[in-house]
Parts: structure tokens; sequence; C-alpha cells
């Protein structure tokens, strides 16, 4: 049996599709433009990927929206980078603790095939992470390749390893990025003022 479709759903389709394809076209400018001091033109809430996270919950950045936040990327079986960027944002609880800002944390991936739920459960154990303002994200390699360009962190693989840029930004409210710090040396708290 042929279901048929009116007009009204069948312009609102397409312009459905058209919005898709224009976001995607974005996306792949970004990918193509990104280097470390290039940051995205468009909202990290507006954007259209799904995520899971240790949970086993899907998500989108748009669950942040008015609101500002931590963002950055590693992954749960690093033994390099990652331990810097984690006590940087550990030092920057503290700091928003003092302060009393509550802002919440989220961490992508860069390894999408082993970062399950269960592995980000395990990080989060060794890791001592128990506030419900921290959150571990994996997305497709292709959402992981995408939010890497945007947020400016390159990655490539090195045998068993990742290896990747250090870079903790920070999300304004309406999750454009507003700060950034990409070297050692620099207070986390900068991101909060």
């Amino acid at each position: 049996m042929i279901q048929q479709i009116s007009p009204e759903t069948l312009r609102e389709k397409s312009a459905q599709g058209f919005q898709h394809a224009f976001r995607v076209m974005l996306l792949a400018i970004a990918v193509s433009l990104s280097g470390p001091a290039w940051s995205s033109p468009t909202s990290f809430y507006e954007l259209p990927n799904t995520f899971t996270n240790d949970q086993g919950r899907v998500l989108h950045l748009s669950e942040w929206r008015g609101k500002p936040l931590i963002i950055t990327m590693e992954y749960s079986g690093c033994r390099f980078m990652c331990s810097t960027t984690f006590s940087q944002l550990k030092e920057l609880q503290v700091a928003a603790d003092k302060k009393k800002i509550k802002i919440d944390f989220v961490i992508i991936s860069l390894d999408p095939d082993n970062d399950t739920p269960e592995a980000w459960q395990q990080y989060r154990k060794t890791k001592d992470i128990e506030r419900g303002n921290w959150h571990l994200l994996t997305g497709s390699r292709a959402t992981t390749k995408e939010i890497a360009a945007l947020l400016g962190i390159k990655y490539w693989s090195m045998g068993e390893d990742i290896l990747h840029d250090f870079k903790v930004v920070r999300l304004n409210a309406r999750g454009e990025i507003e700060k950034e710090i990409t070297a050692y040396g620099v207070e986390p708290e900068y991101l909060l003022k």
C-alpha cells in the first residue's frame, strides 16, 4: 500500500533535509579549516551530533543550552596528555567551588571504538569522579572528528596510543567558544573569569 504525503508534509521534510545538508556542509568546511587558531563560528548547542554517556544514555550537547560549559577531549585509556588535562579540570573544579560557580564538565572521547559506557565508568572510578556535573561522552567516529575540528583539537594514532593536543575550552550559555587554555602554566581559573 502506498502512503500519500500531503504537500505541507513534503515541504516540511524538504526544509528539514535542506537544513541538515547545510549543517553537514558547514561541518565539512569546519573540518577542512580546523587548526589551532580557528574557532567555531557556530553554537555547539545547535549541533545535531548524538553522544552516549557513561550511563548508556543518548544525548546531545543542546542539553546544556543556556549554561556555560567546560569541554575537552581525551580517552579513558590515555597514559600521557590526559593526565595533565584531567589535573587541570580538577583544579578548575576546585576553583569553581571556591567561587561558588556551578559549571558542568564534558569530556568527549577521542577513542569511540573503545570508550564504551563501561570503560568510562571505570575511568570515573579510577579518577574518583563522583560528582554529577562531570559528563563522559562518546560519539561516532565521524562525530569525534567533527567535534575535534570544531574545538581545534588535533589528534592522531601512534601504535596503540592516541596523541592529541592539550586544550580545555569554556563555552558560553549560547554554546559558543568563549575562552580556552592551550598551554601549560595558565591558571585553570582563567576559564572562570
